[in-house]
């Protein structure tokens, strides 16, 4: 049997690290242009390790900034030098409203997005007292987190790059862009509301075309450009700037994981093996058993174009064994175990990953939301009927012995989405039914909508 396209997957993977970072494609009408030819080429604007101690804004400011702005920020980079980014914030914010106050939004733009530790309701970012704090990035939206007096408030901030960014002088307007590309491409992943991210998306999109059109990109946004290229356009046009960023420096392992990614797709699979396996060493250092997994899937997948199912198989089941609700690893595992073993093999290896999905013991309101979330990704993911008719048999297989309604109304209704893609109507509206009486049985409010999947069966029949 033949496998679903490989691009497909593992760009979805491709996206999710965007994701993090806060950059994914336009929406339909506003994607980017595809870049010039050679236009990635030049050399990145400095290299990473000095942009993350802001030498390159200071190095410009000397020339152009009043004398006490250029000394706050010098006093902002020995700050960063010694590991202190918060420090470094508070010698800048004391001349937030000086004279030279463009030139500082400008340096407090790039030490934010560089070092804040947590993102608090989309409305600010704290800046931890030691850049130690900076791994692991967290989102903070519960309704009891509190904004502290030392935390950087983010509307200001944009609103201050924004002003910046109109200077007469080009090259503050540069850097404050520079700046503004880098907190809205934050902003736009923590936002206050959808609106907000909406808009942000829009802006750092625009502010990294027009840097990568006057050669400007910085490692870090030549990373960001290089990855968007990917997603709206091909590999061949994101390979120049992924290159750029890696010749200047910058060092977060998912640059790796998209050479690799772009590699496969020029079925460059040497290259691709090895990029891959210097991103897992990477994540591995930082102990992100997220991203080890999405990087052990991609090995899977260069396993697979080599034609080598033993390396694919013990990939796969790799990514499984650090994250067991890894979709895309389950459904490339489960279509070598149909092709290698034959349909009980493949039913059996699914549902043993079902059981991590849906956990042990009565489910939480949380942890049905949650469990349900990762139900609809492997429904989605799937695009083959074979591999349909498994997934749908594992939901099925041993349903009566669930102790649980709630478990047992979430595998009812997913089956009943497969059964839709399949075709099979009947069997969907039976299968529906029963997830209605399960889940009518369960305390709490279901964490999907029988009703609406019920009368959009009503409409198909």
């Amino acid at each position: 049997m033949r496998s679903a396209a490989p691009s497909t997957r593992h760009l979805a993977l491709a996206l999710a690290l965007l994701a993090l970072i806060g950059v994914t494609p336009a929406c339909k009408g506003s994607a980017s242009r595809p870049p010039e030819a050679g236009a990635g080429a030049a050399a990145a604007m400095g290299n990473w390790a000095q942009w993350r101690d802001l030498s390159p804004l200071l190095d410009v400011a000397r020339t152009h900034a009043p004398k006490p702005t250029i000394t706050a920020i010098e006093r902002a980079r020995d700050h960063l030098r010694k590991g202190k980014p918060l420090a470094a914030e508070r010698a800048l914010a004391q001349l937030a409203d000086s004279e030279g106050r463009d030139w500082i939004a400008a340096a407090r733009g790039d030490l934010a997005a560089l070092y804040f530790s947590t993102c608090i309701r989309g409305v600010a970012w704290r800046i931890p007292e030691s850049v130690e704090a900076v791994q692991g990035r967290t989102i903070d939206f519960t309704e009891g987190a509190k904004v502290a007096p030392t935390d950087l408030a983010i509307e200001p901030l944009l609103v201050a790059l924004d002003q910046a960014v109109e200077a007469k002088v080009p090259a503050l307007a540069l850097h404050a862009r520079i700046a503004r590309a880098r907190v809205t491409a934050y902003v736009s992943r923590c936002a206050p509301n959808e609106q907000v991210a909406r808009l942000a998306q829009g802006i750092v999109k625009g502010d990294l075309a027009q840097l990568a059109a006057e050669g400007h990109l910085t490692p870090d946004l030549a990373y960001l450009w290089g990855g968007i290229q990917l997603t709206e356009f091909s590999a061949s046009a994101a390979r120049p700037f992924l290159l750029q960023a890696r010749e200047a420096g910058f060092d977060d392992p998912a640059l790796l994981y998209l050479l690799a990614v772009v590699a496969l797709e020029q079925r460059a699979l040497e290259q691709a093996d090895a990029y891959a396996r210097e991103a897992l060493a990477a994540y591995k250092r930082q102990k992100d058993p997220d991203q080890e997994a999405q990087t052990a899937f991609l090995q899977g997948e260069i396993a697979s174009a080599r034609a080598d199912k033993a390396a694919a198989r013990s990939a796969y089941e790799a990514a499984l064994a650090r994250v067991p609700a890894h979709s895309a690893a389950l459904l490339a595992l489960a279509r070598l175990l149909l092709d290698a073993e034959g349909e009980p093999a493949a039913v059996t290896a699914i549902s043993a990953h079902l059981g991590a999905i849906l956990g042990a013991g009565p489910l939480s309101p949380e942890a049905a939301r949650k469990a349900s979330e990762e139900l609809e990704s492997l429904v989605i993911l799937i695009s083959e009927p074979p591999v349909a008719l498994l997934c749908r048999g594992a939901l099925l297989d041993g349903i009566d012995s669930e102790p649980e309604p709630l478990r047992r109304g979430l595998r009812y209704f997913y089956a009943a989405t497969l059964d839709i893609r399949l075709g099979e109507f009947q069997a969907a509206r039976g299968h529906a039914i029963l997830a209605r009486d399960e889940l009518a049985e369960a305390p709490g409010e279901p964490p999907v909508d029988i009703g609406e999947l019920l009368r959009n069966l009503d409409a198909l029949q």
